[in-house]
């Protein structure tokens, strides 16, 4: 099933809104077997739009378009898919019921200018939108699909979770073409060329499936793909490949799928019944907020604090004022104080604390810019170590949230 992707939208084109729908839409079409074989980004102008779909469509079996369908003069996207078409507007009872029954539960009046969200080609299958006015479309074109949703990304993902992925899951498990199913593998704690190296050569285990390397600040994404006209066959080869991968670097994978590194610290400490709070001087709230982007963290995340500045680590955690006088605030004993200093502040099994320089300014001989040290204190552990990042302020101090959760992690997987 071949898919592209076709971004509208002047604030799109020119950078003023970041493009975030077609990178979610790729992800999950890939998922499920499709083969994403080009995004394109376009402005709100018709013969744009039409010279585009007339080269798209002679590519793909599905192209999924995403914006200029709102209420307003520059949403040309659901004339110019008609007029392509050869099809008609015409008002939908089905969508003006779903605009009445919108503005009512609102408090709003459904106004001339939106009333006009309810003419739809008279081809087309509603794709419904619980979370706004802009009905999703499918419609058939030469032996092409195109599927049009809105561009705002709430409403995009919910038409495509409820509607779209599961019609291409379907589309896909009829077909008898060979399709491609992939399986990420998530690790921390290694170099991507020595999580290479240990693997060993790829011709050796891979045959005709794939292996690409992914790396970030936070560790290392493995994505294999296995290409088999059956899901069955295409599972069996991802089983084959993925064991072999567990027998040499078990110990640096910590999940199968696109999971965080703190959710699954966070699910580890809820099943251990264990809790964690952090100290964070150069990190400046980055790990704290990563422990709560995860639903349900007050179950294991007690706290945090920013304690910035010498003094503050001094007075707020008890961080002995003569050891950062003599070693210097970005020090390993200053780092295990921090640790134990909110390990002890907010009574919790594990404390974790990061000291550190993020540059660009502040670094030395001695302690360049990039260093920062990291300690983990918990019931039976004092684990400390320095580490070196770089130049960069900003994959400074991400990267050191990666290290200080893998810390926590290899203690309690």
């Amino acid at each position: 099933m071949n898919v592209t992707l076709c971004s509208i939208g002047d604030e799109v084109r020119i950078g003023q809104v970041i493009n975030t729908n077609a990178s979610w839409i790729a992800a999950a079409c890939t998922a499920i077997g499709c083969t994403v074989g080009e995004h394109v980004t376009i402005g709100d102008e018709a013969s744009l739009i039409t010279s585009t779909l007339d080269r798209l469509c002679l590519v793909s079996d599905v192209v999924i378009m995403t914006g200029g369908l709102g209420p307003t003069h520059d949403d040309i996207t659901k004339d110019v898919v008609a007029a392509y078409t050869h099809d008609t507007l015409t008002e939908s009872a089905e969508w003006r019921s779903h605009l009445n029954a919108w503005m009512s539960q609102r408090g709003r009046e459904l106004t001339e200018r939106n009333q006009r969200q309810a003419l739809l080609p008279s081809r087309a299958t509603i794709l419904p939108n619980p979370h706004g006015t802009a009905a999703g479309m499918l419609l058939h074109h030469n032996g092409t699909v195109l599927v049009v949703l809105p561009g705002v990304p709430t409403e995009m993902k919910a038409i495509m979770d409820q509607s779209v992925l599961p019609w291409l899951a379907a589309r896909i498990a009829e077909s008898t073409v060979a399709s491609t199913t992939y399986r990420t593998l998530m690790t921390v704690g290694i170099a991507e060329s020595s999580l290479a190296d240990l693997l060993g050569d790829p011709s050796q285990f891979l045959g005709t499936s794939t292996l690409a390397f992914l790396p970030n600040y936070l560790g290392v994404r493995m994505r294999v793909g296995a290409t088999g006209t059956t899901q069955q066959e295409r599972n069996d080869e991802l089983d084959r490949v993925c064991s072999y991968i567990y027998e040499r670097a078990q110990r640096f994978i910590y999940a199968e799928g696109e999971h965080s590194l703190a959710e699954v610290v966070g699910r580890l400490l809820t099943e251990r019944g264990e809790t964690l709070s952090v100290a964070e001087s150069c990190t400046g709230g980055l790990l704290g907020g990563a422990c709560t982007d995860v639903s349900g963290s007050s179950a294991w995340f007690m706290g945090g604090m920013l304690v910035y500045s010498n003094e503050s680590k001094v007075q707020q955690l008890g961080v002995d004022a003569s050891v950062i006088d003599q070693q210097g605030a970005v020090s390993e004993p200053v780092a295990i104080a921090l640790a134990n200093g909110v390990r002890s502040r907010f009574g919790t099994t594990y404390g974790i604390g990061i000291t550190g320089i993020a540059g660009p300014t502040g670094g030395s001989e001695a302690k360049p810019v990039g260093t920062v040290w990291i300690a983990l204190a918990g019931p039976t552990v004092t684990d400390v170590h320095r580490f070196q990042f770089g130049n960069d302020r900003r994959i400074t101090r991400e990267r050191s949230v990666g290290a200080a959760l893998g810390l926590l992690w290899k203690i309690i997987r």
